[in-house]
């Protein structure tokens, strides 16, 4: 077995350490996964849910979230029927849907969709 001078025990420390560098940079510097916010609604007073479907969309917009799907046509293929309104939004990221959904201004919203219905929301990370 060879063993290795103090300077080639030095090079090789200072190698290891550039490719663990690079190899943190390049997990740190991939973009993060996009979020999807999954939400079936029984509206129960249509004027008060319109009310709050006025202020969320500035909100959404505020966090770099977009609507993908929004009371549009919906047909249950599987499993209990969905409820009669289905909202998708898309987040850049888990941690942008989550300060969405916890801002101040959401929380009001949210404050003003309460009682006009159930919406039981859910937050996914994507694939990519």
């Amino acid at each position: 077995m060879t063993r290795l001078t103090h300077k080639a025990r030095i090079a090789f420390a200072g190698l290891l350490g550039l490719v663990l560098f690079a190899a943190g940079w390049a997990v740190a510097s991939q973009p993060p996964k996009k979020a999807y916010v999954l939400v079936q609604v029984d509206v129960t007073n249509p004027a008060q849910y319109q009310e709050y479907a006025k202020l969320s969309p500035g909100i959404v917009a505020k966090f770099g979230g977009r609507y993908l799907a929004r009371a549009g046509r919906t047909v249950t293929l599987e499993g209990p029927p969905a409820r009669a309104r289905v909202v998708v939004l898309e987040f850049p990221s888990f941690e942008r849907a989550e300060a969405f959904y916890n801002s101040p201004e959401y929380v009001a919203a949210r404050k003003v969709r309460a009682g006009a219905g159930q919406a039981p929301f859910v937050l996914v990370e994507g694939t990519e």
